[in-house]
């Protein structure tokens, strides 16, 4: 069976590989946020209570570093919470995330099988 590549068809084999790749694409990102969201933020970087005190400790004017005005407890518990925003910041971006993937899925997926259609009749 010879087919005759003519401008169409080649425009559907290449609409059908672009369309392919974007629903792989998709698929992959998806898998990922999915696993991300479940597994939660234990695999990402927060920075250590050392790191994050040092935001509170006040320098005078010859450089030397003063005690800072904030108790230990008061940075514990704003460090807490810091750990809080940046889990819920990190969720709420793999749920945006989520949700480009699986458009890149059913846009991907719908183009292609609807070209792939196009060539079967051909």
């Amino acid at each position: 069976m010879t087919k005759n590549l003519n401008l169409r068809s080649l425009y559907l084999y290449l609409v059908c590989l672009v369309t392919l790749v974007i629903f792989i694409f998709g698929t992959i990102f998806t898998i990922h946020r999915t696993v991300d969201l479940v597994v939660g933020a234990d695999g990402y970087y927060f920075q250590t209570l050392e790191d994050y005190q040092q935001r509170y400790y006040v320098y005078n004017s010859e450089g030397k570093r003063q005690d800072p005005e904030l108790s230990r407890e008061e940075i514990e518990k704003r460090y807490e919470e810091y750990l809080k925003q940046e889990a819920t910041r990190r969720r709420t971006q793999n749920i945006r995330d989520l949700s480009y993937s699986l458009s890149a899925m059913l846009v991907g997926g719908g183009f292609w099988f609807y070209h792939w259609r196009k060539i079967k009749e051909d």
